[in-house]
């Protein structure tokens, strides 16, 4: 085995996730800390202006173009995986705990008997070997992990978990093949991608999240007036995706996105763990509700016990202000 770091590149629209930049500038400090290469993956058909942009973040970059990759599939997308790292065999696998991510690298570490870390932090490379920082139970204990390095160890992270550096001088790309095994039980028939235009929920910086407190889907415009203001976006907890008050697209949570902005709004939010679970690591919180004994209080750097419909109006009209001053 390798002491070499490799990226697993997420594309989106045929161009790298920020997130997969976050991960290629901690994989380079990886890499000069071992003295080893780092690699940068990229799996799909028409990506070679993707490889182009990541080539200037790793020593190398490895392209795997294949039509039958067009789109993410499980199976095709892990077999080719699996083939890739059984040849190169390196020290740390970095990958994004998106909703592709926790579908497809479960899958390639155990076909590979490999160490697995999902939903990670932070990084503590030094000491000898590797420490990776996981949250529990709510973001209420911090774990350190330490896996062995005399194997491959596959570790997923959180969006905005990193900074992304400056580019350097741009690595060899490699252009790999590999044999793409799809599953001969299933077949795709047709794919709807619903295209919105906002900022990924899990990249964005800003998130103004609303909950049960709301009262109604109507109520939302002014979270999405405040969201378009910021340059972020709106997220909602599960009771609102059941209550039909938003798509699913949006629920943050254990059963829906894990987010880490720099700044979260809950508004009319309880604060149940299972929502907690999915933005506990986020910079700086800020919860607005009239109930001073909402749990989401325990989490919150800032808290305003008030009713949203005082707050919501007030912080729009001062953005707005801000907004026209600048």
């Amino acid at each position: 085995m390798t002491r070499d770091v490799f990226v697993v590149v997420e594309c989106k629209d045929s161009k790298p996730r920020k997130a997969s930049f976050e991960l290629l500038s901690i994989g380079r400090e990886m890499a000069s800390r071992f003295s080893s290469t780092l690699f940068a993956v990229v799996l799909g058909s028409g990506l070679t202006d993707a490889a182009d942009a990541v080539a200037s973040y790793a020593g190398k970059t490895i392209l795997v173009d294949n039509a039958s990759l067009a789109e993410y599939g499980w199976d095709t997308y892990g077999s080719v995986l699996e083939s890739i790292l059984k040849k190169y065999e390196p020290m740390v696998v970095l990958g994004t705990s998106s909703v592709t991510g926790k579908d497809l690298f479960p899958r390639v570490a155990a076909r590979l008997a490999a160490a697995m870390v999902s939903d990670a932090v932070g990084v503590d490379i030094a000491g000898e070997g590797v420490k990776i920082r996981k949250p529990l139970y709510g973001g209420k204990v911090i774990s350190w992990l330490a896996p062995k390095t005399d194997s491959t160890v596959i570790v997923t992270f959180r969006p905005n978990s990193f900074a992304v550096a400056d580019a350097g001088e741009k690595g060899e790309i490699i252009e790999e093949t590999a044999a793409v095994a799809g599953n001969p039980a299933m077949k795709t028939l047709s794919l709807e991608r619903k295209t919105s235009g906002k900022v990924d929920l899990q990249e964005a910086d800003f998130i103004i999240c609303g909950g049960r407190g709301m009262k109604a889907a109507e109520n939302f415009a002014m979270l999405d007036e405040i969201a378009d203001l910021m340059g972020g976006r709106t997220g909602a907890s599960r009771t609102v995706i059941d209550s039909k008050w938003r798509d699913y697209e949006d629920q943050i949570g254990k059963s829906g996105r894990t987010v880490s902005p720099k700044l979260y709004i809950g508004c009319g939010l309880s604060g149940a763990l299972h929502h907690i679970m999915g933005m506990d690591t986020s910079k700086v919180i800020v919860a607005i509700n009239k109930d001073p004994n909402a749990p989401i209080f325990q989490y919150a750097d800032y808290g305003i016990v008030d009713d949203v419909f005082a707050v919501l109006p007030a912080l729009k009209d001062e953005l707005k202000k801000t907004r026209e001053e600048t």
